[in-house]
C-alpha cells in the first residue's frame, strides 16, 4: 500500500483553499456591489407618500409626523419649480430617501453636494430627527422627470441651481456679481474647465456656472438651456458647449460679460482690479 507523505497531503489541499478563498472574494464583490441589498433594504423602509413626493426612512428613525411634514412643505417647492421650466412634467414623483448611513463628501468639500440624485430617487444623510434636504436636490430630480437624462453631471447641477434662482439666499445674478468683484471676471473656458486655484473656490465657480446658466435664459430661453442640458459632453468644454448651442466661443464670452456687466453696474462699488474689461464689446457688435 502507498502511504502519503504528511507533506503531499498538505499541498495536495493548497489548490482547494486557493479555489475557496477566490470564490469567496467573488461573492463579498457581488454582494458588496450589487444594488440587491440595497433595494431589499430601502423596500423595507417607513414611508409616507403626497401628490408628488413619496419619503423613505429606516424604520424608528423619524417619526412618521415629520416625515409627513416634510413632503408638505416639499409640496409649493415642486409647483413653483414646475412652473418656471413651463409645468413639464405635473405627474411626476420624487423619491427622497434619509439614510443615516449616506457617506459624507470627501474630504469634507463644501461644494460636493450632500446628497445623491439617480433619476429621480435622491438619496441623503439623515441627521438628527428634522429632515433636512437642500432644494436643488428636487431639481435635478424634476429636471430628469422632465427632459430626460443630462448629458453632464456638471451642467445638470448648474442648471438645477438655475431653476432655484438663487444662492444661499441671495439672487444669483447678485451673487455672482460679488464674486466677480473679488476674483475679477471669470470667462465661459474657466467655469467649464473648472481649474480652481488660489484665486477660485469650487463654491465660486459653481455659482458662476449657475449663473451662466441665467444668462442663457435670458438671451436664448429656456430651450437653450435644454439644448445644452441633453448634450452628451462628459467634460464639456467651451466649443462643445458653443456648438450645442448654435454659437461661437467668443460670442458665448461677449454674452456673458454683456450680462455680468449689467449686475456690476448696479452694485454699490466695484474695485478697479475687478478685471471688467473697460472695451468690452457691445451688443451688436462682432
Amino acid at each position: 500500500m502507498t502511504t502519503i507523505a504528511p507533506s503531499e497531503r498538505g499541498f495536495s489541499k493548497v489548490p482547494v483553499i486557493f479555489s475557496l478563498s477566490i470564490a469567496a472574494i467573488v461573492v463579498s464583490l457581488f454582494i458588496y456591489f450589487s444594488p440587491l441589498p440595497q433595494m431589499v433594504r430601502e423596500s423595507l423602509m417607513q414611508r409616507v407618500t403626497s401628490a408628488h413626493y413619496e419619503i423613505l426612512c429606516p424604520r424608528g428613525a423619524l417619526p412618521q409626523e415629520a416625515m409627513t411634514e416634510f413632503a408638505r412643505k416639499r409640496e409649493p417647492l415642486f409647483a413653483a419649480l414646475n412652473k418656471k421650466i413651463g409645468d413639464a412634467d405635473s405627474m411626476a414623483e420624487i423619491r427622497v430617501i434619509f439614510d443615516p448611513n449616506f457617506p459624507e463628501p470627501p474630504g469634507g468639500e463644501s461644494d460636493h453636494p450632500s446628497y445623491s440624485v439617480t433619476g429621480t430617487t435622491i438619496r441623503t444623510k439623515l441627521d438628527g430627527t428634522t429632515p433636512q434636504l437642500p432644494a436643488e436636490a428636487d431639481e435635478e430630480g424634476l429636471l430628469y422627470a422632465a427632459w430626460g437624462k443630462p448629458g453632464s453631471a456638471q451642467l445638470a447641477r448648474w442648471t438645477a441651481i438655475w431653476l432655484l434662482g438663487e444662492w444661499r439666499d441671495t439672487e444669483i445674478g447678485t451673487a455672482a456679481a460679488q464674486v466677480e468683484q473679488r476674483l475679477g471676471h471669470q470667462k465661459v473656458e474657466n467655469l467649464l474647465e473648472n481649474p480652481g486655484g488660489e484665486s477660485s473656490s469650487p463654491d465660486d465657480l459653481t455659482l458662476l456656472g449657475a449663473a451662466w446658466i441665467s444668462e442663457n435664459v435670458e438671451f436664448g430661453g429656456t430651450e437653450a438651456v435644454r439644448k445644452l442640458y441633453a448634450a452628451k459632453m462628459s467634460h464639456p468644454d467651451v466649443a462643445e458647449v458653443a456648438k450645442a448651442l448654435g454659437t461661437t466661443p467668443l460670442e458665448l464670452d461677449r454674452r456673458w460679460q454683456l450680462w455680468m456687466y449689467a449686475y456690476l453696474a448696479g452694485m454699490p462699488s466695484m474695485p478697479h482690479d475687478s478685471g471688467m474689461p473697460m472695451d468690452m464689446p457691445m451688443a451688436g457688435n462682432h
